[in-house]
């Protein structure tokens, strides 16, 4: 239940913030930030059992950001990897590329997902359902959006709420104030009122109690929760700032990684 959020054309300083926790199964195994491809550069976490990304950038700005789409059935795990699939879409090097590039997918080849992605010029949401024909898309204005396990403005996620007012209320100020907000933000486990939880269909794997604990935008369960956050920013041509944090961003510090990148430029 990984939450993404994007605050575009609201600072003077860059022109996109990104802010995201990962949610996944602890025992599910992944690398810190590192080179993933050459040419385009592309930096981003690994899954080590797939070996796609669930975030990345290349060096002149451009990001992907994925979640996958909530399910109460079981994943085809006979389907291509949507982790790869990222990968991929970041190596076109260009928005317009990333268009292209999923305007050409079957959807039907992956289980549900949805993207979030921009150059630090333009902003995208993309969503890839099995029963559609092609992918989806939606041109993105100036504001907050939160992508969380559904397409941005589900009413099945009322954290996404909760998170676009808290980063809507930010302040425009230099990079140091804004982060250590976006932290604050990220490292919420507050639960919501168990009435504005959306209720949970008959047979699903969860119950409501866990289904009120995965609407914190810190998600801590027994076996699954957040495991590791990320917080950029790009402007047109550039990547501004790359931080991420392994582990629960309550708990663990966020390392800068901007030298993957610089220091391969």
């Amino acid at each position: 239940m990984c939450t993404i959020i994007v605050r575009h054309r609201m600072d003077d300083w860059c022109s996109t913030v990104i802010a995201s926790n990962r949610d996944e199964f602890y025992d599910r195994v992944a690398s810190r930030p590192a080179v993933l491809r050459s040419e385009p550069l592309v930096v981003g976490g690994r899954d080590e059992r797939q070996g796609g990304t669930w975030f990345g950038l290349t060096g002149d700005g451009l990001f992907v950001g994925l979640t996958n789409q909530r399910s109460f059935g079981t994943r085809d795990d006979s389907l291509r990897s949507r982790g790869r699939l990222v990968l991929d879409a970041l190596g076109q090097g260009s928005l317009d590329g990333v268009v292209r590039y999923l305007s050409r997918l079957g959807p039907a080849t992956y289980n549900e997902f949805n993207l979030i992605f921009g150059d630090g010029d333009r902003l995208c949401a993309a969503y890839g359902r099995r029963d559609a024909r092609e992918v989806e898309f939606e041109r993105l204005d100036e504001g907050v959006h939160v992508l969380c396990n559904d397409r941005l403005g589900s009413p099945d996620f009322p954290k996404a709420i909760k998170a676009c007012e808290r980063v809507m209320a930010v302040p425009r100020d230099t990079w140091p104030r804004i982060k250590s907000q976006l932290v604050d933000v990220l490292a919420d486990g507050s639960l919501p009122d168990p009435a504005g939880v959306p209720p949970v269909p008959p047979g699903a794997p969860f119950g409501e109690e866990v289904a009120r604990y995965l609407q914190a935008i810190y998600v801590k369960t027994p076996i699954y929760g957040t495991v590791s956050s990320t917080l950029a920013a790009v402007s047109r041509g550039r990547v501004e700032q790359y931080h991420f944090a392994e582990g629960p961003p309550s708990e663990a510090s966020f390392e800068d990684m901007a030298h993957l990148i610089r220091g391969a430029g």
